[in-house]
């Protein structure tokens, strides 16, 4: 472990950009990447959802309302009144920002002025753990009962739409022409054309009686994603067939990352585990005092959030001890 960080409770993500990391928790947190230290905080931002950075501004949709802040010191641009809570961060390009919560909406705004450009009514009320995904122009968003559309980003029209079994699912992977989807509370993984929305195949890992609540991630032909089984999944992309599988500790809700060869991820136990990519071997696993949300892998270092309030850096390669 490089340092640690108490910010609060946290329910997500952090994001690191440009030697920063910046994490909700008792309020929205800017830490120096280098060392943790604190470089600002703002008390009244930050709760559930996980900050997008882009430029010099800081997104996230907290309770009730969206800001804009300066993320050199905090300091709100902009804000909106929001009807309805977000656990998801929002997606930003091309001076757009586009963001949904548990209201019915997906909605889009100006991101040097907060003004609305447009919004769809896509989904019912309730529950919402599926962010949208942009990708060459083209948004994704998925509902609770498992449709998904593609939008075009400047204006909102629906370019396709398809269903799937998929139910109450979270943010699906966009990579190379084809959109991945855990089923959500279903047992299932979609992947489709992201161009036409047409299903490529449909896959029940090793008739495997879970739940998988996870942003897969790729790596070659190789999709990783994490099931509350207690196990990591790793499925040929082309395919959906299972190549292997790792048993964990706990239920995985957090979203799995690949880098330099290992898929890092937490585990409700308090893990953070670094498995071979190739193999699922365990490379190393390390202890917090809470459940763990999704890791972030920047230079090297996994930066990780847990539920007993601190934010982790760690080495993602150890050196080996010394005999």
């Amino acid at each position: 472990m490089r340092w640690r960080t108490y910010v609060g409770p946290m329910y997500s993500a952090p994001c690191v950009s440009d030697g920063a990391v910046y994490v909700a928790g008792r309020g929205l947190w800017a830490l120096d990447a280098a060392d943790g230290s604190v470089r600002w905080t703002n008390a009244d931002v930050g709760w559930f959802s996980s900050p997008t950075v882009s430029g010099d501004t800081v997104y996230i949709a907290d309770r009730g309302r969206f800001y804009a802040l300066d993320a050199a010191n905090g300091r709100v641009r902009w804000r909106k009144r929001m009807t309805w809570d977000s656990h998801t961060p929002p997606a930003v390009a091309d001076g757009l920002v586009h963001h949904v919560d548990t209201g019915r909406y997906l909605r889009t705004f100006d991101a040097v002025t907060g003004r609305r450009r447009w919004r769809v009514r896509y989904r019912r009320r309730g529950m919402n753990d599926a962010g949208p995904v942009l990708v060459d122009g083209t948004l994704y968003a998925v509902d609770d009962r498992g449709t998904v559309r593609a939008f075009e980003s400047a204006t909102g029209s629906v370019r396709w739409q398809q269903s799937t079994f998929a139910r109450w699912p979270v943010t699906p992977l966009v990579q190379d022409g084809t959109l991945y989807l855990g089923g959500g509370v279903s047992s299932d993984v979609y992947a489709l054309d992201a161009a036409t929305g047409e299903q490529r195949w449909t896959a029940w890992p090793d008739l495997a009686y879970s739940s998988f609540r996870s942003t897969p991630a790729i790596h070659g032909n190789t999709l990783y994603i994490a099931g509350t089984d207690y196990r990591l999944y790793a499925l040929n992309a082309t395919t959906g067939d299972t190549r292997w599988r790792v048993i964990t500790d706990g239920p995985i809700h957090s979203s799995p990352v690949v880098a330099d060869g290992t898929v890092y991820f937490g585990s409700e136990e308090g893990h953070v585990w670094a498995v071979r990519a190739d193999n699922g071997r365990v490379r190393w696993k390390m202890k917090t005092g809470g459940k763990v949300e999704s890791p972030v892998v920047a230079d090297g270092v996994v930066h990780v959030c847990s539920r007993d309030g601190y934010l982790y850096a760690i080495e993602a390669t150890p050196t080996p001890k010394r005999q």
